[in-house]
């Protein structure tokens, strides 16, 4: 038994450097965007406040063996902004993401193996735009990414075993140009990366000794284009984002990092119905692969695609509902590796925004 367990204690090591860790994971949840904020909110004095509640239902499927692993997670998100001029050509913005994950994954054989772990993480931001004459905003910011000490704990009916994870806060800056024209406004965004390890403290049941290792999170450099045209018939935004997600955080025992580098598009429109007092706005978000290899496929790395619609009332203040729906697939072919990782979800978002 205490060599079977000295396996498992390994495994589990090699497996927590190897994991990408999470911050703000399943991206295509949230169409704001560093340049959506600037080309919707422009300069005007502003607030806005939405809240999403999202339900995702994963599962992983190993062939050959057909074992599989569900992987269950709410995530609630709640988004504060406001704007604030200073002067005729300087204002400041504060943006505040508030983001509570709870995840469950649970494998289909028995004995079966189900972990739970439930976690809070923010991404504040305060930028500073300042107009030129030329029409011309020039956005100066700097962003905080905190996220909170929680534990995985696992259990079966042969071991139980606990990742104690401690509480990261690091921060980055971004730019971000934004030309603004009567029927046009376009421009570019450019996040610096940032990277810092938390301390990964593991305890089993199979073991007296706890294991201590390092999990390092990253948030990648990340250059946007994007713009957005005045039609007729509504209001058409487009972003391409490129990451750089291989440029830090967790490695392989080959020193090379679990993820790769990917890209996110996002296309939204904004419809009149009956005027401003009643207006649809679609996105659709979608992300390409970013797992390295195929050893280090998670689902929140196999590609992944999202639709928003929200319906926008003016009922005195204006405010907005609207549906979510994610799905993504991705399927292994090499023998060692043959699994087919599937997700969905539905979910719900609710808020306002308000010039004044």
């Amino acid at each position: 038994m205490r060599q079977w367990a000295s396996l498992f204690l390994g495994f589990w090591a090699l497996s927590a450097v190897s994991t990408p860790a999470q911050a703000f994971t399943y991206e295509v949840l949230f169409d704001e965007t560093l340049g959506r904020d600037a080309v919707t909110l422009g300069r005007n004095r502003a607030f806005a406040a939405s809240f999403k509640s999202v339900l995702l239902d994963g599962q992983v499927k190993t062939s050959g063996t057909d074992a599989t692993t569900y992987d269950r997670l709410l995530v609630n998100a709640l988004r504060l902004t406001q704007q604030l001029p200073v002067t005729p050509n300087a204002s400041f913005r504060l943006s505040v993401p508030v983001v509570g994950t709870f995840e469950k994954q649970e494998g289909q054989q028995v004995p079966r193996i189900i972990s739970e772990a439930r976690w809070v993480e923010a991404k504040p931001r305060l930028e500073l735009i300042f107009a030129t004459q030329n029409s011309l905003d020039i956005i100066l910011g700097l962003n905080l990414h905190v996220i909170s000490k929680y534990t995985l704990a696992t259990e079966s009916a042969n071991f139980t075993a606990k990742d104690h994870y401690s509480t990261l806060t690091m921060n980055y800056g971004h730019l971000a140009i934004v030309k603004h024209g009567s029927g046009f406004d376009g421009g570019f965004s450019f996040q610096l990366s940032s990277e810092k390890s938390r301390t990964l403290t593991k305890t089993t049941s199979l073991e007296e000794d706890a294991l201590v290792v390092e999990d390092r999170v990253y948030s990648p450099t990340t250059i946007s284009i994007f713009a957005n045209v005045k039609q007729s018939y509504g209001d058409l935004y487009g972003e391409f984002s490129a990451i750089e997600a291989s440029g830090g955080g967790n490695v392989t025992e080959n020193n090379i990092s679990v993820r790769e580098d990917y890209f996110r598009m996002q296309f939204t429109g904004l419809f009149p119905l009956m005027g401003k007092d009643l207006q649809l706005e679609s996105s659709l978000i979608y992300k390409s692969l970013a797992y390295a290899d195929n050893r280090n496929v998670t689902l929140d790395t196999i590609p992944m695609m999202a639709l928003h619609a929200k319906l926008k009332f003016n009922l005195r203040v204006p405010v907005f509902v609207g549906l979510i729906g994610v799905r993504g697939t991705d399927g292994q072919s090499l023998q060692e590796f043959n699994a087919d990782y599937r997700i969905v979800g539905v979910g719900a978002v609710a808020g306002t925004a308000i010039e004044f």
